[in-house]
This record gives structure tokens, sequence and C-alpha cells, in this order.
């Protein structure tokens, strides 16, 4: 039983690692995507990177396009992780617990209608910089 208790312990511990990983990855495409909006604005006609306007402000809105692609693609990625950590958690509460605190907790946030899945909300963040890149270059 205990061999179980820190087995159970150490995949918590796992799950934390995944969230740090999973804020770290979207601090990361927030700061790029930020620095890309960043040049954009300051190869406008006024900015101080004004002569390279064009080509340049193309690739800048293709790679914001695909880095918002790959943002989403990554953040649904990390919903799968946790989908089966929480699985596997839950799978060894029911073999060796008395009481089954993942269970119980999705009870209650399926039961909010309010509640929204975090990295459903995560990826809704890159579509909408992923439409704003578009209008952008349609815009252009």
């Amino acid at each position: 039983m205990t061999d179980h208790i820190e087995q159970y312990k150490a995949y918590l511990q796992d799950v934390g690692n995944i969230g740090v990983r999973h804020e770290n990855s979207r601090k990361f495409y927030l700061s790029v995507v930020s620095a890309l909006f960043v040049f954009i604005s300051m190869a406008g006609e006024k900015g101080i990177f004004a002569n390279v306007q064009g080509h340049v402000l193309t690739l800048a809105g293709l790679v914001g396009i695909l880095l918002c692609i790959v943002w989403v693609m990554h953040m649904q990625a990390f919903g799968a992780i946790y989908r089966a950590k929480f699985d596997v958690l839950r799978k060894i509460e029911s073999k060796h617990s008395l009481f089954h605190i993942f269970d119980e907790e999705w009870k209650f946030l399926k039961a909010n209608p309010r509640f929204k899945l975090l990295t459903f909300i995560d990826s809704v963040t890159p579509i909408l910089f992923l439409i704003v890149f578009i209008t952008l270059m349609y815009l252009k």
C-alpha cells in the first residue's frame, strides 16, 4: 500500500510539473505574438521601421498566423495530457483509496454550468490573435 501512495504522490507531482510547462508555454506564445504586434505597429507609416513595409509585414503576419495555429495545437495537446493524467489518477484512486478526490472534483466541475475547460479557453486566445493577424494582412 505504501508503494501505491508514493506512486500516487509522484504522479501528482508530475501533474504539477505539466502545469508549470503549460503556463510557461502560454507565456512564450503570448510574448512572441506580442513582439510581432509591436514590430507590425512600429512598421506602420509613422513607425521607426516604416521602411520595411510590404513583404516583411506579410512575412510577420504569416509567422503570426502559423504561430497561433501551433499555439492552439499545443494547448490542445496539454488538454489531452491532463485528461490522461487525471484518468490515471482516478484509476489509482478507485483501486487504492477510500475517497476518490478527482472523481468528486470532476462531478462538482461538471455540475457548474459556467465551468469551461482551461485548455479550451487557452485555445480561444490564439484563435482571436489568429483572426487579428488575418485581418491585418487583409487590410494591408
